[in-house]
């Protein structure tokens, strides 16, 4: 009996030595799952606060983005009304040279035609009595 008991205080020494063991794992493992449950609260927040400035930079993208399409919209409109512009200015350049070259004809005309008046303008005066009849030289003269 005495076996026994020796027998029956190993096995509670082996018990309480398995019930310490386990307790100090169960304290190791609640440590560790602290650990891993600060680790994924700290990696929940890098992940919101990432997130937040994924929208952010999609947000400040998207609002570049408007403003870009909205550029090039009034970029557009503006060539647009230059091209317009610079048609309507070219147009008036070819209409201003066209009047040019009519002035210049109407020009070379009227000079011929004063000078074709003036020469019968000097005939006739020649030819009023008391004037003297004109030389080539005195005709050159008068011109």
């Amino acid at each position: 009996m005495l076996e026994d008991l020796d027998h029956l205080a190993a096995r509670i020494g082996q018990l309480v030595q398995r019930s310490r063991n386990l307790h100090a794992e169960r304290d190791a493992l609640r440590n560790k799952l602290a650990h891993t449950e600060a680790e994924r609260d700290a990696l929940r927040r890098s992940q919101a606060e990432t997130e937040a400035r994924v929208q952010s930079l999609q947000s400040g993208l998207s609002d570049a983005e408007r403003g870009r399409e909205q550029l090039l919209s009034q970029a557009q409109g503006a060539e647009t009304a230059l091209r317009a512009e610079l048609e309507r200015q070219q147009n008036e350049i070819l209409t201003l040279q066209a009047r040019l070259q009519s002035r210049d004809a109407d020009v070379l005309r009227l000079h011929d035609v004063a000078a074709s008046a003036q020469v019968r303008i000097d005939a006739v005066l020649a030819r009023l009595p008391g004037n003297a009849p004109l030389t080539d030289a005195a005709l050159q003269e008068t011109n």
